[in-house]
């Protein structure tokens, strides 16, 4: 049994990435945890991905200045981001999965020279684990469901939201507000940028000198536990459309030691990256960078090999996550401005308006 619960991972952790695994995905969450429980899990997890049941009314609100663009827009996004992790054991190849998906709005106002304003108001989130012998599931739009310890944060971002605005003509993001649960770092530079691009996956487009968008710039983020790791994300641009641009992503993923040792209950491992790559495509907004669709695939291959067994496991981790656009955004949702206010954000419009009727489950 001792030897049995050295081999297993901490599932909850590697779903907890989930979360905010970003427009397209989240580097900073792919930690290597372990846990009791086994892996062996069903087939069907809920909705396929890239599927929205249900029916949202269409179209999208938005105001156009007298040059063309829109100075105030509103965008109702649609992300799903599913896991499958499987290892191979001495007791066998065990697999588990997990899918959230997140219903929100972004609110876009033109602030002047170049610049803009946002605010994010979450309307619903859905989330589903399986792991043998445990189904577990929580849907904010649920008032009456108990909400797992290391799930409380699902609930915390349908209770609040987050606003941030694009400094120096587009150059640079900062956060105006957000909720000291989610995010309690530096609110300009790299970490507003990233927690901003983990949750809905907007990156800034480059200025050509004729002031014609170019692709983002390489992106590179590094994890220093459990496992340094190096993440890189290329940007190109595939194409464009009448106010969209369309991005292909290239990802990889690079060690900066050979192993690393870990504690696990019974034991200790020496943790080894094999290798990680990643690819999609993102198509966004061509004036704010607003994701309005994306398409991510991520892999990992880790190999662990436990002390004092010797025992040695192999791990994979596939990440897939979609943003769709949803449709129009609920009447009941406020436009004011995204502000610096942190009360104002925390509760935009009062209650975060539901799905209509019938909708999405």
């Amino acid at each position: 049994m001792a030897k049995k619960r050295v081999t297993r991972m901490v599932w909850a952790t590697l779903l907890w990435s989930l979360l905010f695994a970003g427009g397209c995905y989240n580097e900073s969450s792919d930690q290597v945890t372990f846990d009791e429980n086994d892996l062996l899990l069903e087939d069907e997890l809920s909705t396929p991905v890239g599927e929205v049941t249900g029916s949202i009314p269409q179209g999208a609100e938005s105001a156009v200045s007298h040059h063309g663009r829109k100075s105030r827009s509103t965008h109702s996004l649609v992300k799903r981001v599913s896991q499958s992790l499987s290892q191979s054991t001495p007791d066998g190849i065990q697999t588990s999965q997990a899918q959230l998906t997140a219903w929100f709005d972004v609110l876009v106002e033109s602030a002047g020279e170049g610049d803009w304003s946002y605010r994010v108001v979450y309307r619903r989130i859905t989330y589903s684990e399986k792991v043998p012998g445990e189904n577990q599931s929580y849907d904010s739009n649920d008032e009456t469901a108990v909400v797992p310890a290391h799930l409380a944060t699902l609930s915390e971002m349908v209770r609040s939201g987050f606003a941030f605005r694009t400094t120096g003509s587009g150059s640079a993001l900062e956060l105006t507000a957000v909720p000291s649960t989610l995010f309690s770092g530096d609110r300009k530079g790299a970490a507003a940028a990233e927690f901003i691009y983990d949750r809905i996956g907007l990156v800034l487009l480059g200025r050509s000198v004729g002031s014609l968008p170019t692709a983002p710039a390489l992106w590179t983020r590094k994890v220093d536990s459990p496992i340094p790791m190096e993440f890189s994300t290329r940007f190109s641009i595939k194409g464009s459309g009448q106010g969209t641009i369309t991005l292909d992503m290239l990802g990889s993923v690079a060690t900066r030691q050979s192993t690393t040792e870990v504690t696990l209950v019974g034991g200790t491992a020496a943790v080894s990256l094999k290798g990680g790559y990643a690819f999609g495509d993102m198509t966004v907004d061509a004036s704010n960078g607003v994701p309005l669709r994306a398409d991510w695939n991520k892999f990992l291959d880790i190999s662990l090999r436990t002390t004092p067994s010797g025992d040695r496991i192999e791990q994979q981790k596939h990440e897939v996550v979609t943003i769709r656009e949803a449709g129009a955004a609920n009447s009941n949702v406020s436009t004011q401005s995204p502000g610096t206010d942190d009360a104002a954000v925390a509760a935009p419009g009062g209650s975060p308006p539901a799905p209509p009727a019938g909708g999405l489950r």
